[in-house]
């Protein structure tokens, strides 16, 4: 180990603190810092939160006491931190969630960067709901929920503004998620059936703060003619605002 001159770090867990919070939602073309449920319209909130709720696996203790609400997080970070957003906009992910949905999920895929869930409601809708990465998400989306709460065809404009945001959440240090759904008659068989005509529902800025003592210790290597990689399945511009 005397002679290493590079170290090559995992990102979340090792650099951060892998506590995830969702700090920023862009949702019906606006971006808000605040994570109410009075920021959309009520039936674009209950499509995202019933998209957070069924579409994971992670099971954490989520409770308010007073004004605060604390996180046992158990299973994947991300989701946990997914769930406690729907928490705060009046969803329990343990009132929301299919019962039979673990049956029903697609797996998270490292190579396709999104995961997908079925989902029936009370009125017997049947819904396909997938997160991911935007950057591999965006281009089998075709519509998204716009400023009125209605649904439109993605455009140029939109594109753009949603690019934007994702390059401005990146900058923040905060990882992007892209929530998205379709409503089908029958239970997709494969990712084939799934990975097309999905409508945007909204997106999130997650943010993991970084553990206290990485910046001396990255200090330190360099002091000693060693250097620091960081190494990341996150947005690229994210990637970079953290490494910074």
């Amino acid at each position: 180990m005397g002679g290493a001159n590079n170290i090559c770090s995992d990102k979340t867990g090792t650099l951060t603190k892998n506590l995830m919070t969702v700090t920023k939602i862009f949702i019906e073309q606006n971006v808000n810092d605040s994570i109410e449920a009075d920021i959309a319209r009520e039936h674009t909130i209950r499509l995202l939160c019933l998209s957070v709720c069924n579409n994971t696996s992670a099971s954490p203790t989520i409770a308010r006491q007073g004004t605060e609400i604390t996180n046992n997080q158990v299973g994947n970070k991300t989701e946990c931190a997914l769930l406690e957003m729907a928490f705060r906009m009046g969803y329990d992910y343990k009132k929301f969630r299919n019962k039979d949905n673990q049956s029903r999920i697609f797996p998270f895929s490292s190579e396709k960067k999104k995961m997908a869930t079925c989902f029936s409601d009370e009125k017997g809708i049947n819904y396909v709901f997938v997160k991911g990465a935007p950057d591999f998400l965006l281009e089998h989306c075709t519509k998204f929920i716009n400023k009125s709460g209605n649904v439109s065809k993605i455009n140029s404009d939109f594109i753009a503004s949603i690019k934007e945001t994702i390059e401005n959440f990146a900058s923040e240090s905060l990882r992007t998620i892209l929530l998205t759904y379709k409503e089908v008659s029958e239970t997709p068989e494969s990712w084939d059936d799934i990975e097309n005509d999905l409508i945007i529902i909204g997106m999130v800025g997650i943010k993991d703060p970084l553990r206290e003592g990485i910046k001396k210790a990255v200090e330190a290597c360099h002091t000693a003619g060693v250097r620091v990689r960081m190494v990341t399945g996150d947005n690229k511009n994210t990637a970079i605002a953290i490494a910074k």
